[in-house]
């Protein structure tokens, strides 16, 4: 299972994330390279509705997740075709876009809940770090490829023809992954009616009716379950009013360099990698509710941090950061999916809410697109649309489902985890290192710092050993999950083509 997330991983990093850039390098304009991140998963989560019906069709989680996965693979072999058109409507990007967005939200909620069968409960914490650990190395492998390559065909001429290589390596590793997960074992949960045949094995079946029925229930009463999809829904609206729009922001207005670009694109996985196993050991020892408050809390100023400075070594702290917080978001999300959502009922339950969250993702883009045009989508209108970003994600923090308890339990559990870290750390010294932390300490008490702030000092001194999630450029991979046609009457602005020669990265 870790080779297929790795695989797969790999496909994001090197064509996934990059889709955007080549919208831009084919001169399609950066409204478009931002409506292909969003759009796309908005049809694609209207497709996957039928998911549930080939399900039942197949009978089989493993067959239904190995097909979708080598659909996925095609549509990156369009994509690749496409990379050789000397003529490239924008229209028809949107084509694979869509099918790629399809085969994968159809995947999720049958993989969800296939994989729950595959990971007894009191391991998931640790195996899903330790998976996402393994898939942000395959994004940060994929990302820096991507990158070397696209700045070596700058220099020869090469920039479609790369963009082809990027696409088909991109296949390749989701044929891989579909390999890997038709090698899973499974175990069918059994639907019998009397007199059926004890090896009539199907994957339970929800009606269409049912999930109809299920939807307005949660608008209605939502419950525990439906007050964090709600949550998730709002943050989605929020991050992606500035999401799509960091990839023009910094190829088109910015006009980073390829190397630039992919170095911003992998510091947010960076810091991935170095959070994950404490975000696990965190939720594991203080729950996945207050993960998702520190991930919640953290993302909501992250955005905004753009608006200050846009030098490259600040925007690389900015991506660490990001990583961080993103990481804590993402896996406490994840975490609460299998908490809050029966098994029976998460195939069902996810199809709905790939849908409503992808609406989302659409709803904040067109927000952002309305002040971009508005302001005259110069850079002070970019910087403006990343600071709103933030606002919303603060309206949107509001929503959080228990936050008040949220807020008081998780300073206590952050102080506890600090000061636990904190005695294992000088456990583990050797005595000269101990010594010295102890003489840091004393130092630091005699200053007039408290007793807490020495604690921090000492706890300071730990390898982290972790790693949290984040999305590749904050707020969404450049093209990961993650983002963005567009109406007339909403976005009334002409698309202004970019030619290759004009987008070029300057060296």
């Amino acid at each position: 299972m870790n080779a297929d997330g790795f695989s797969f991983s790999v496909m994001v990093g090197i064509a996934e994330s990059y889709l955007p850039a080549f919208v831009l390098a084919r001169g399609l304009g950066d409204l478009t390279a931002a409506m292909v991140a969003t759009v796309p998963v908005l049809l694609g989560s209207i497709l996957q509705l039928f998911a549930p019906f080939l399900l039942q069709k197949l009978g089989s989680y493993r067959r239904f997740v190995v097909t979708t996965a080598t659909i996925q693979a095609c549509s990156m072999l369009m994509l690749m075709g496409m990379s050789f058109m000397q003529h490239l409507p924008a229209w028809l990007v949107f084509v694979p876009a869509t099918l790629y967005w399809a085969a994968g939200l159809a995947t999720g909620p049958a993989w969800n809940t296939w994989v729950e069968q595959l990971v007894p409960q009191r391991i998931r914490s640790g195996f899903f770090a330790r998976r996402s650990r393994m898939c942000h190395i395959g994004v940060l492998l994929g990302l820096i490829s991507g990158g070397l390559l696209l700045r070596w065909s700058v220099a020869h001429d090469l920039t479609v023809a790369v963009f082809a290589i990027l696409f088909g390596v991109g296949a390749i590793g989701r044929f891989v992954s579909a390999a890997m997960l038709s090698r899973q074992t499974e175990v069918l949960h059994s639907v019998r009616t009397a007199g059926a045949n004890a090896d009539d094995v199907r994957p339970d079946r929800v009606t269409a009716g049912q999930k109809f029925v299920a939807a307005l229930n949660v608008v209605r009463r939502p419950g525990t379950a439906g007050r964090l999809v709600l949550f998730l829904m709002a943050v989605q609206t929020a991050v992606h009013v500035s999401g799509p729009y960091f990839n023009p922001f910094m190829l088109k207005v910015l006009k980073m360099s390829w190397v630039d670009y992919m170095g911003l694109l992998s510091l947010g996985f960076i810091g991935k990698m170095m959070s994950l196993a404490w975000a696990g050991r965190f939720a594991n020892r203080w729950g996945a509710d207050r993960l998702l408050w520190v991930g919640s809390a953290g993302i909501v100023p992250i955005s905004a941090l753009w608006f200050f400075s846009q030098n490259v070594w600040y925007l690389a702290g900015v991506q660490i950061l990001s990583g961080l917080v993103w990481g804590c978001y993402e896996l406490a999300m994840l975490l609460q999916f299998f908490r809050q959502i029966p098994g029976e009922k998460r195939v069902a339950v996810l199809t709905m809410y790939n849908l409503g969250n992808s609406a989302a993702m659409v709803a904040g883009t067109f927000i952002g697109a309305w002040i971009l045009n508005s302001l005259g989508r110069d850079h002070h209108a970019y910087v403006t649309v990343f600071v709103a970003s933030g606002f919303f994600r603060f309206a949107a923090l509001l929503a959080l489902p228990g936050r008040r308890n949220a807020v008081r339990t998780t300073h206590s559990a952050v102080r506890g985890w600090i000061k636990t870290s904190a005695v294992e750390v000088v456990r583990s010294k050797p005595a000269a290192v101990v010594a010295g932390v102890t003489r840091a300490a004393v130092v630091a008490n005699n200053s007039g710092t408290t007793h807490d702030e020495s604690v921090l000092l000492v706890s300071g001194l730990v390898k982290d050993e972790s790693s949290v999630s984040s999305r590749i450029i904050e707020g969404g991979s450049g093209g990961s999950r993650r983002r963005e046609g567009q109406s007339t009457a909403r976005l009334p602005a002409r698309v202004d083509s970019a030619g290759m020669e004009e987008l070029r990265p300057r060296e």
